[in-house]
């Protein structure tokens, strides 16, 4: 059993420089500990990528697939803490001394679900 992410969860990301945001919306009806519950799929973006001297040019958009096999709100499967994006996140980086380009990509988890009272699986 796993805690059910809330808003005010804490992401991480496998990238010492990316910060990642949840860019969806929790629901506005299933609250646990009177915060609002996210649901698959969950939307995050990424910034701030880097790379050896490649950096990030431009914010990045992923998705979190739910781990969850039963528990649900507004009758759709909810994110647990722990989750992650099942593919990285494509995050388009270049190299301010050369010019060339390539792709950093990142992974971000769920790292703090933000409440810890209300556990699902």
């Amino acid at each position: 059993m796993k805690n059910i992410t809330v808003e005010d969860c804490t992401l991480t990301t496998d990238n010492a420089t990316a910060k990642a945001t949840i860019i969806d919306a929790p629901s506005t009806k299933v609250k646990a500990e009177g915060k609002g519950v996210y649901k698959t799929p969950l939307k995050v973006q990424v910034e701030g990528a880097t790379q050896g001297s490649f950096t990030q040019t431009a914010p990045s958009t992923g998705t979190i697939i739910s781990t969850a096999k039963k528990v649900k709100a507004d009758n759709i499967l909810v994110i647990l803490e722990g989750d992650k994006t099942n593919t990285p996140v494509q995050c388009p980086a270049s190299d301010p001394n050369t010019g060339a380009t390539t792709t950093i990509p990142v992974t971000v988890t769920i790292q703090t679900a933000g409440q810890t009272k209300v556990k699902g699986a």
